[in-house]
């Protein structure tokens, strides 16, 4: 696909998310290297998720922790208990789903089973031994913001290994979220039973993806670096080219006038 309907296409998708903002969620979730079976990295155990929608109506959060205090148990007991906490937020991250069937989900590169919607399936799956009752998110009602600013500003939109903490720290004029952990750092802080530093992280990407969309679309999202493409659209589209199409259309047809008499 070229940089003309790869653009085309993720402007598209960004329009659509603004049609019913109440139907629209942005979702992001954390994950321990505390592994429950031999398999490595496939199945580390979910430890909070938290959804927001576009109205800004709904503000959940699902973790293990909150879980663990309703259940009574110390947070010097809580490793022992943590599959079963974990049943306890995939159930309740799953019943939503279901009340929210055919709602649009906006994510930050949740793509396969080793981090996405894929690895959420996979764990409810594991823990509850089958899908029967599982409210799957057809790949059709989700939609990346990362893919789509890569689409729209090409794939070096912003710098820096971690390109959502980049995005986070050039639109706050260069000072760094404080809340924010990346991936591997949420898994490791869960271990320390650092747990509401895990979901201020998760919170924090979720309310910047909400407000990213918003800005997406009011063309108020800084961008760090652009593909020409997109600087030509940019040039074309901004006001002041306008004008002068607008002030050399005039002096045309002053010329035009003037030639006739």
């Amino acid at each position: 696909m070229g940089a003309y309907k790869e653009r085309r296409t993720a402007i598209r998708n960004v329009k659509k998310l603004i049609q019913n903002p109440a139907n629209v969620f942005c979702i992001h979730y954390s994950q321990s290297q505390t592994y429950d079976d031999d398999y490595g990295s496939i199945s580390p155990i979910i430890t909070s998720i938290v959804i927001k929608s576009l109205d800004e109506k709904i503000d959940k959060q699902f973790a293990i922790h909150f879980e663990a205090d309703k259940a009574g148990i110390p947070k010097d007991q809580i490793q022992d208990s943590y599959r079963e906490l974990e049943l306890r937020i995939l159930k309740s991250f799953n019943d939503f789903v279901k009340r929210h069937k055919n709602c649009t989900w906006v994510h930050w590169d949740m793509k396969n089973i080793h981090f996405g919607f894929e690895a959420i399936k996979h764990r409810f799956e594991k823990i509850f031994e089958d899908l029967e009752n599982y409210q799957e998110i057809p790949t059709n009602n989700t939609h990346s913001l990362l893919i789509i600013l890569e689409r729209m500003y090409g794939e070096n939109f912003v710098e820096g290994p971690d390109k959502l903490e980049s995005l986070i720290v050039f639109n706050n004029n260069g000072l760094q979220e404080g809340l924010y952990l990346q991936r591997s750092t949420e898994s490791s802080e869960f271990a320390n039973k650092n747990f509401k530093g895990v979901i201020d992280s998760v919170d924090c990407k979720v309310e910047f993806l909400k407000k990213a969309i918003k800005k997406l679309i009011t063309k108020e999202l800084k961008i760090q670096n652009k593909n020409l493409y997109s600087l030509f659209i940019d040039f074309i589209t901004h006001p002041i080219f306008h004008f002068i199409g607008w002030i050399a259309t005039i002096s045309g047809l002053v010329a035009a006038i003037i030639a006739l008499k």
